[in-house]
């Protein structure tokens, strides 16, 4: 797929805003970019492991963004403004392709905008004080899987899957995962194929976040 594929089939995907979690409000809003670079083998996601000395969601894999400051005209400005904070990614280097739904977070009032964009790809100069690594998840190769991880949760009568992805000995969890997975099924759909089912059993909530079984 590429970038003008994917820019058509993401004007056409009906996004939501997807309610408060339990015991969350989830009002306020930061701006994300999910950065896809191109190869031979199709498009691959950049994520960041966040620095264990971070005083939110240390350690933990997320897509470079955060809350907007005053100078910024919308959350787009303010996920390129992280991006190029976090991993000295330019703006001149980001092509926008569209946005996916609004996904809230569990532990904290905030809900991700994130922007997917196709970026040049590296050299990275990651903050050191903000990213531990930076991490890339092709995206063929999960469209491929006989199965995608997720936690079961429930909420309600419903039960729900939250998507688990192990990326370089880490667990990509939350709603990052979420976004990534939404991401993967705006792919599938474009591309005619079927999105990988739920595979249970492997992960569970820690005290931490996700853990393997």
């Amino acid at each position: 797929m590429s970038p003008d594929a994917l820019a058509s089939a993401l004007a056409r995907w009906p996004r939501q805003a997807f309610p408060p979690l339990p015991g969350r409000t989830n009002h306020k809003r930061a701006g994300v970019l999910v950065p896809l670079v191109w190869d031979a083998g199709g498009p691959t996601v950049i994520a960041t492991l966040r620095a264990a000395r971070l005083r939110e969601h240390a350690g933990e894999i997320a897509f470079p963004g955060g809350k907007p400051e005053p100078e910024d005209a919308d959350l787009l400005h303010t996920a390129l403004r992280e991006a190029h904070e976090e991993l000295g990614l330019a703006p001149s280097r980001v092509r926008p392709l569209g946005q996916l739904s609004s996904m809230p977070l569990y532990t904290s009032d905030y809900r991700l905008v994130p922007t997917v964009a196709a970026v040049e790809d590296g050299p990275w100069a990651p903050d050191p004080g903000e990213v531990a690594a930076v991490l890339r998840l092709p995206l063929q190769p999960l469209l491929e899987a006989p199965a995608l991880d997720a936690v079961p949760w429930t909420w309600g009568d419903a039960t729900h899957h939250s998507p688990v992805f192990p990326v370089d000995g880490h667990i990509m969890y939350g709603a990052t995962a979420h976004t990534l997975h939404e991401l993967l099924s705006v792919v599938a759909r474009a591309t005619g194929r079927p999105i990988p089912p739920w595979r249970t059993g492997r992960f569970a909530w820690g005290g931490r976040g996700v853990v393997p079984t």
